[in-house]
């Protein structure tokens, strides 16, 4: 009888578009819990949100109904990009950072020597 019963709640929730509005937008997975709404960064579906299970049951139902314009496909793509540009610099400079905190805390004085060669590693990596 259980099977039976998860045999037809299969068949509910993969109709999908049915499931949701039934649910007041909620979309439940094939193990009958409520399905995590993540969004897609992919080329094909950027910013696109969809339905996944919380617990690996290979559901999937798409959460916004349309696909994006190739124009707002295009604008969310290069923001995507540019976000992970920017990431992987701020965690550059971050380490860059750490270690002048370190060598400093390392170092009681400086003398001009190694000032300008200090001076001329910053304006060579952030100039």
């Amino acid at each position: 009888m259980e099977k039976l019963k998860m045999e037809k709640l299969k068949m509910y929730v993969g109709l999908g578009s049915l499931t949701r509005s039934q649910n007041s937008g909620q979309g439940f997975c094939f193990c009958a819990s409520r399905a995590n709404i993540t969004q897609s960064w992919t080329d094909k579906n950027p910013g696109r949100r969809f339905y996944s299970s919380p617990h690996g049951c290979d559901y999937f139902s798409w959460f916004d109904e349309e696909e994006c314009t190739k124009w707002q496909r295009r604008v969310l793509i290069e923001a995507r990009d540019e976000i992970n540009r920017k990431s992987a610099v701020i965690e550059q400079l971050t380490k860059n950072i750490s270690e002048m905190k370190r060598n400093f805390e390392n170092k009681e004085t400086v003398d001009d020597e190694n000032e300008d060669e200090i001076v001329r590693k910053f304006v060579e990596f952030y100039v």
